[in-house]
């Protein structure tokens, strides 16, 4: 929970006499601390909004985080069809609260993992993600792509079931980031941070990692978390249905490669406890093999 002194700087940023009123935790969130907070101001308006805290002791944030998300935010204050969240502060260094902080207004809605309708909430997911891409970006607004989790590359993780297919891809990950277009990218988009009510999107949170670069990069990342949550064959739909990708193979291998080990997947927190860690394990596995072999 945040402390004290952080909260009573959240309500001073609605006005002076403001007061929290509800603190509770978000779930799935994995990198950061994410909490609700009410706050009613001195005419009794509630202001609903999300403490972003990056308070993690044993993984601390990539250096520019706060300031690349507060871009990424301001940048789609304009944008025409899409939702997201309105920047609020930023305290980069903790000077206001306990750790590197990021104040944002509350969305309406909540993520999907179990859809009563896959067919919708394919198209769903891909429409909002064609208007992601289609956010104008000038230079220098956003960092450009680069691969996650490819330091590495040296052996394969003692969980997986199929050593081979991950030196095989190890081989296809370390060659060059294929030439690409440029296009806003989310970095991390995927089921948990899709917003629904009633069938329909009402947004897109978790901008920690935007930046300039791949479509491909997106789908695949989105890719790879269906296959964990759902099944290859509905990962695969959404490839099909999004549309044919340049070199979207490649991308499936580096996204599966450079993911963070399962027993770090927190799926059960957020709300899928029938997914064990064997599971998602085979699905990685199958996952990485058919990209492979679509790469090779």
């Amino acid at each position: 929970m945040p402390p004290g002194a952080t909260l009573e700087w959240v309500a001073g940023l609605v006005g002076p006499g403001a007061r929290v009123a509800g603190v509770r935790r978000l779930r799935n969130a994995w990198s950061a601390a994410m909490h609700a907070v009410d706050v009613v101001d001195v005419d009794g308006n509630r202001h609903e909004l999300v403490l972003r805290r990056w308070a993690r002791v044993d993984v601390r944030p990539d250096p520019g985080v706060v300031e690349n998300e507060a871009s990424a935010l301001r940048l789609l204050a304009s944008a025409q069809d899409l939702l997201v969240p309105a920047l609020v502060a930023t305290d980069p260094d903790g000077v206001h609260s306990d750790a590197p902080t990021l104040v944002m207004t509350r969305l309406d809605g909540r993520d999907v993992l179990a859809p009563p309708d896959m067919d919708a909430f394919l198209d769903g997911m891909i429409t909002t993600l064609r208007s992601v891409h289609a956010v104008p970006v000038r230079p220098g607004e956003l960092y450009h792509y680069r691969p996650w989790g490819l330091g590495d590359l040296t052996e394969p993780p003692s969980w997986s079931g199929r050593p081979d297919i991950w030196h095989r891809a190890f081989e296809i990950a370390r060659q060059p980031v294929p030439d690409h277009g440029r296009v806003l990218c989310h970095r991390d988009f995927h089921p948990g941070n899709v917003l629904w009510r009633h069938g329909r999107v009402t947004g897109v949170v978790d901008w920690t990692h935007a930046c300039l670069g791949p479509a491909a990069a997106d789908v695949a990342h989105c890719r790879l978390n269906l296959a964990l949550l759902f099944g290859l064959d509905v990962a695969d739909e959404f490839g099909h249905r999004f549309g044919p990708l340049d070199d979207l193979a490649w991308f499936d291998v580096v996204d599966a490669v450079g993911t963070e080990p399962p027993e770090t997947w927190r799926w059960h927190d957020a709300g899928r406890t029938d997914i064990t860690i064997d599971a998602l394990i085979r699905s990685l596995d199958d996952f990485l093999a058919a990209a492979v072999d679509r790469a090779s």
